[in-house]
């Protein structure tokens, strides 16, 4: 009696429960024709969420797994976000915190500061022209005595140098004593005695162009009879370079007896290559050092740079006027020389220190507080504004900068990858800028960015290969994989890299070709590399990259089409070997390179004799798995290096007389 008491109360629950749902399920609509649409529909939002990809062709997306239509690789699943996420745009992509800690991403705001520069340059001193003096004769003569008979004597102005023997000098000097004389005797306030004084100035004017001083004239005058001797004096201070003259020797009018130069101020004349030729210009600053005063530091200012290159040195001579007290910078001295400049925003050198300055065009070392003329050439002056050698006050604010390792940049395209963060996740946008000239560390950001955003300075390359992956816009592909491929529509279309056919079966001699041989040191690069990865030798990886871009730049191709689109590829690829700066940058840009490798080695065959296996390992890139090219049985991977070098799996062999495929179930 309890048990049946007991299944009736249960059955009454039951049919209670039962009630229950019904009734909430006429309330929702009461069909269950639509309770099953809608289980549908959230079936197939799930299956939505997460397409197919080919790690091969990332162009390729299919709704479910399976194999790729073009390479035939299995398919590796991508997951898609919501409309409404940050990561919904074709720049743009999510990052879990254990990816971002795997790619060592670091973040850096973008900021406003003064940026310096130091400019090395090199060179030597040199002899100012302009204090470079020729003693000559000025008449026709005897050499009787050389005061000075040696080169590198110091004279000063007005010290005697020769004495010359000349009778040309006598009757010169007899036409002022007779101008003398008859001037001493007729009155003075006569019109004669006017033309006697002009006569007398011309007299003395004619000695003087022959090289009397106003000390000899008088002597004369005073002694009253002329003298067939005259003593040649110097006319400007400094160091006897040559001479050309020996005592006894008749000379002739016009011939050079001493070079005397002035070395209190001397010249440095330096060598600045053409991409530093924007920081510098006339009436700067600088300093320099050289190795016969080790510690000793001296100034100078640029006076000239040269309009013109040096076509075989790639060089621009930069001339600075320094002065030399005690002559301790003698000529062809080796120089090392520092220009210290501050950039302005809009990339220009600020000169403050000229503002308000007046300055020669045609001599710029000429600066004065006021207006006007030169005091070599007599021109106007100018002000240091109009000549561009001050900055306007509207480009004196510190302009925009990024960190040097912040950019990705291809050609005339730089590519930033900004952080965006929100609540619930991280995601990282690339951003097409425009940069102004790098200094030292940071580079001016002229457009595409903003005070306080936040640029990848590390790991923007790692990021930049997932987005290939994705076929999402990046660096080498700014528009994108095309759009996401569905059910078999990727069957008849052509793809960027060509079909993988069957394996052709071709004649020894069909394997000599030119193209065929000119492959093998492509592939010898190609295992050095690999090599160097699975020691997790980085350094020597880098220098196999260069090398594999070396070796490809070499291939002619023969005209053929495949090759062609194959080398584009390679050469797109190995353009980012030089944003290479960790051991998973390095296996991300081989993973890419061997995918075409391997296309290569199976479609166009080779000359070596020795097998080649085409290698997969399921745990590359946590667990996207990832092929490579090797010339020996034993694995060696490249992807894992030393942590699991034996992981992998043969899946071909490629024989190295019929290039037949060989598939092959061997594990490691």
């Amino acid at each position: 009696m309890k048990y049946q008491t007991t299944l009736i109360a249960g059955g009454s629950i039951a049919l209670l429960l039962i009630g229950i749902a019904i009734g909430v399920s006429i309330c929702r609509g009461g069909s269950d024709g639509n309770h099953k649409e809608s289980t549908a529909e959230h079936a197939v939002h799930n299956q939505q969420e997460t397409l197919w990809t080919c790690a091969m062709h990332p162009q390729i997306k299919l709704p479910k797994p399976g194999k790729c239509p073009i390479c035939f690789m299995d398919l590796i699943p991508v997951k898609q976000t919501q409309d409404n996420s940050l990561e919904d745009s074709p720049n743009r992509i999510a990052m879990s915190p254990l990816a971002r800690k795997l790619a060592q991403i670091s973040t850096t705001p973008v900021v406003r500061r003064r940026l310096s520069s130091e400019i090395r340059l090199s060179g030597k001193v040199a002899i100012d022209e302009t204090r470079k003096e020729i003693i000559s004769a000025r008449f026709h003569g005897r050499i009787d005595r050389l005061y000075v008979n040696a080169t590198g004597i110091t004279v000063r102005k007005g010290d005697h140098l020769a004495e010359i023997y000349s009778p040309d000098l006598v009757s010169a000097q007899q036409e002022l004593l007779g101008a003398v004389n008859a001037l001493s005797s007729s009155s003075a306030d006569t019109n004669l005695a006017r033309t006697y004084r002009r006569t007398l100035e011309a007299a003395k004017e004619k000695l003087r162009l022959l090289g009397f001083s106003d000390q000899d004239i008088d002597a004369v005058i005073s002694r009253r009879t002329p003298s067939d001797h005259m003593t040649m004096r110097s006319r400007q201070g400094g160091v006897v370079l040559e001479k050309m003259a020996v005592e006894g020797a008749y000379i002739e009018a016009g011939m050079p007896i001493y070079t005397i130069a002035d070395l209190s101020t001397v010249w440095v004349k330096l060598d600045a290559y053409e991409s530093d030729l924007q920081w510098l210009r006339p009436g700067q600053k600088i300093e320099f050092t050289v190795e016969a005063w080790p510690g000793e530091i001296f100034t100078g200012t640029i006076h000239f740079i040269d309009p013109v290159i040096d076509p075989m040195m790639r060089t621009v001579k930069v001339r600075v006027e320094a002065s030399n007290p005690g002559n301790r910078l003698k000529p062809e001295m080796l120089v090392r020389a520092i220009v210290r400049v501050d950039i302005a925003a809009s990339g220009k050198i600020l000169g403050e220190s000229l503002r308000g300055k007046w300055i020669c065009p045609m001599h710029p070392n000429i600066v004065k507080n006021a207006p006007g003329v030169c005091d070599i050439c007599t021109m106007p002056l100018e002000t240091a504004e109009s000549l561009g050698y001050v900055t306007s006050e509207e480009e004196q604010i510190n302009p925009l900068v990024i960190p040097a390792t912040a950019p990705l940049i291809t050609g005339e395209r730089a590519i930033v990858y900004l952080e965006i963060k929100s609540a619930e996740q991280i995601v990282y946008e690339g951003r097409e800028v425009v940069l102004g000239p790098r200094v030292g560390d940071y580079y001016i950001v002229k457009s595409g960015l903003k005070e306080g955003e936040k640029v990848v300075t590390n790991g923007a390359f790692q990021i930049d290969s997932e987005l290939q992956i994705r076929a999402k816009k990046s660096m080498m592909n700014p528009q994108g994989g095309g759009p996401v491929q569905t059910g078999h529509t990727g069957h008849g279309t052509a793809s960027t890299t060509p079909p993988i056919p069957a394996m052709p079966k071709e004649t020894p001699a069909q394997l000599s070709s030119s193209l065929v041989k000119e492959l093998e040191p492509l592939y010898s690069a190609y295992f050095k590399t690999s090599d160097d990865l699975s020691r997790d030798d980085l350094p020597s990886a880098k220098k196999s990259f260069e090398n594999l871009f070396t070796v490809l730049q070499k291939i002619k191709g023969e005209g053929d089409k495949e090759w062609e689109a194959i080398a584009s590829e390679l050469a797109n690829s190995l353009a980012h070997r030089q944003h290479i700066a960790s051991l998973d940058d390095a296996r991300m840009l081989f993973e890419k390179i061997s995918t075409r490798v391997i296309w290569l080695a199976k479609k166009k065959g080779s000359t070596a004799r020795e097998m080649r296996y085409v290698v997969f390992c399921p745990m590359a890139f946590d667990g996207k798995g990832a092929f490579w090219l090797q010339k020996q049985a034993d694995i060696v991977n490249p992807y894992l290096g030393s942590a699991m070098p034996k992981c992998g799996e043969i899946k071909e062999k490629i024989s190295p007389v019929t290039n037949k495929k060989e598939t092959s179930h061997i594990h490691d």
